[in-house]
């Protein structure tokens, strides 16, 4: 033991100095490939069906949900005068049954001569008369749909995870390596231990999810090679890698349980108002029993462990405020789910939580104008949020001193100032390559690993890993946003989005601020951060996106057909 202790000592200074810049190359290999494909990446339509018109053509179906009318925006336009504007929706669940409900069209709707009052179900070769015209609904061939998914597949061929999985075990394994140079007798047995556990844990993902014939992971990858980047930073500053490996570990959990729960439309539907349910009750239990931490009664303790319901609620807001396009011409939808965001953003505004509050709201006008395409009336919302804000910064004198901070914390660097401008000196000693893990002096500033954990990656890891994990963050939102086009429904649309945006927001409001450019706000960074509930629910956003790739055989949230069939999507 001494004689390699010895040699630790000798060798170390060398290894680290080498292996900065090998976890460069390793961090742009595994990252540059999985963001090259996403960004590439093509969500070709799908072909569901087609809609056989009273003048013999037929038009392709290629959303789960298409609206029937004369506007020029509907899916199926209709240039019949007779016809209404947005004349009625035609909707299809995950088992491949159509259902056919008028949107209170002037000359109504009719299925094999029954008027349409409510939503009815609508078969292949059933007559649907639409302002005196008759169309039909033409399933899709089995021979078509197998040239479909040959094309598709063609088309939207993710990169092979193998060689990127290889590289980031790499990473991992020389990751321990460098806590043990670093830290030499010290290192405590928990940190390899937890590296090593997350490496299983994710060779173990990989390989399930390929057995059941999935082909793309470069949102899991993103995500796992962030979550190494998570240990490390909570290696070096609590030492807490076990909690923090089994919170990464429910995260995948979640994340597989929520994709799994999202295959089936009717069911998210059904069970929606009962998650509502559960966050006005999460809501109201931290108000009543949470404890206050950095100015914020955001924590309920629970014997040795504290849990965040507001980073829990995050989940069940995108879930109540998602839609099918059926829903979207239902006004009380979208007033039940304002109704929810005013007192979730009012209860954190009474835990002095403004920071998630902001995140809330953002997210908000998200869903608020995917549902209902409503400039104007953001407009007011946002005035009147405005308004509030002036308000709170008289009122509440924390936050008024945060805002005051801001933009002069090298006036007081060491009072007032004294967090941002410890991290823009530690982002500035680290370099490029950084320091090494283990080896920089910023961990022993409060909330290092949470608030402020940019700055602990650009000085141990390096500004490139530091901006590099920023980039992943908004790839995942340029590809949730490209996946609308080609989105097989308006819920997995506006869910993928909504989390996209919380997700890109969230590491805006923590980057920036702490690097002064934005107040310091105190949130955390997705999958970086130290800290249970927020890994747990960054995993559980990410099954959002997922179910949102419409790539052939990419998302293990969409169904797939059996094997006679080519593995076709359902």
């Amino acid at each position: 033991m001494e004689v390699s202790q010895s040699v630790l000592t000798v060798v170390g200074p060398y290894y680290t100095a080498a292996a900065r810049w090998v976890f460069v190359f390793l961090a742009v290999f595994i990252l540059v490939k999985s963001i090259k494909s996403l960004l590439q990446a093509k969500n070709p339509s799908e072909i569901w069906a087609y809609i056989g018109g009273p003048d013999g053509s037929s038009t392709p179906l290629k959303h789960w949900e298409n609206v029937i009318g004369r506007a020029s925006s509907a899916d199926i336009v209709v240039n019949l005068s007779s016809v209404s504007r947005n004349h009625g929706t035609l909707v299809r669940d995950a088992k491949g049954r159509w259902r056919y409900n008028d949107l209170h069209s002037k000359n109504g709707s009719y299925i094999n001569g029954v008027r349409v009052k409510k939503s009815m179900p609508l078969k292949p070769g059933d007559i649907l008369t639409l302002g005196g015209a008759n169309f039909t609904l033409i399933p899709v061939s089995l021979q078509e749909k197998q040239e479909n998914i040959k094309k598709r597949k063609r088309k939207s061929r993710p990169v092979s995870p193998w060689t990127s999985l290889i590289a980031l075990t790499v990473f991992q394994l020389l990751t321990i390596v460098q806590f043990k140079v670093s830290y030499g007798e010290d290192c405590p047995a928990s940190i390899p231990t937890a590296i090593l556990g997350l490496c299983a844990v994710m060779w173990i993902y990989f390989i399930l999810l390929r057995s059941f014939r999935r082909v793309a992971f470069e949102m899991e990858t993103i995500a796992f090679f962030l979550s190494t980047l998570s240990i490390a930073a909570t290696a070096v500053h609590t030492g807490g890698v076990i909690k923090q490996l089994i919170c990464i570990i429910m995260g995948v959990v979640l994340f597989f349980l929520l994709c799994w729960f999202l295959r089936d439309l009717n069911r998210s539907k059904e069970i929606r108002m009962l998650i509502l349910g559960v966050a006005v009750a999460l809501m109201l239990a931290n108000l009543l029993f949470g404890a206050a931490a950095g100015g914020a009664t955001n924590w309920i303790k629970l014997g040795g462990m504290s849990v965040q319901p507001s980073e829990l609620v995050k989940i069940a807001f995108i879930i109540a405020g998602s839609a099918t396009l059926d829903e979207l011409y239902e006004k009380k939808n979208l007033t039940v789910f304002m109704i929810f965001s005013a007192f979730c953003m009012g209860c954190l505004a009474l835990m002095n939580d403004f920071g998630t509050a902001a995140i809330f709201f953002v997210t908000f006008l998200v869903i608020a104008f995917l549902r209902s395409g409503d400039f104007s009336r953001l407009i007011l919302i946002v005035g009147g949020v405005a308004l509030a804000g002036m308000l709170v910064l008289t009122l509440k004198p924390h936050v008024k001193a945060r805002f005051a901070v801001w933009g002069h914390v090298w006036e007081d660097p060491t009072g007032s100032g004294y967090q941002q401008s410890r991290t823009m000196t530690a982002i500035s000693s680290g370099g490029l390559p950084g320091v090494g893990a283990g080896n920089g002096w910023f961990h022993t500033t409060a909330a290092s690993d949470t608030d402020l954990v940019f700055g602990l990656l650009a000085e141990e890891w390096g500004l490139i890993i530091a901006v590099l994990a920023v980039i992943c963050i908004v790839t995942l939102g340029i590809f949730a946003v490209r996946s609308i086009i080609a989105g097989r429904s308006a819920y997995y649309s506006i869910a993928a989005c909504a989390a996209t945006s919380l997700f890109i927001f969230q590491t805006i409001l923590n980057v920036f601020g702490s690097v002064d450019l934005l107040p310091l706000t105190g949130v955390t960074f997705p999958f970086v951060s130290s800290g249970g509930t927020s890994m747990i629910v960054s995993w559980g956003l990410l099954a959002f996106l997922k179910a949102a790739d419409t790539r052939q055989n990419a998302s293990f949230a969409v169904r797939l057909d059996d094997k006679a069939q080519g593995g076709a999507v359902a």
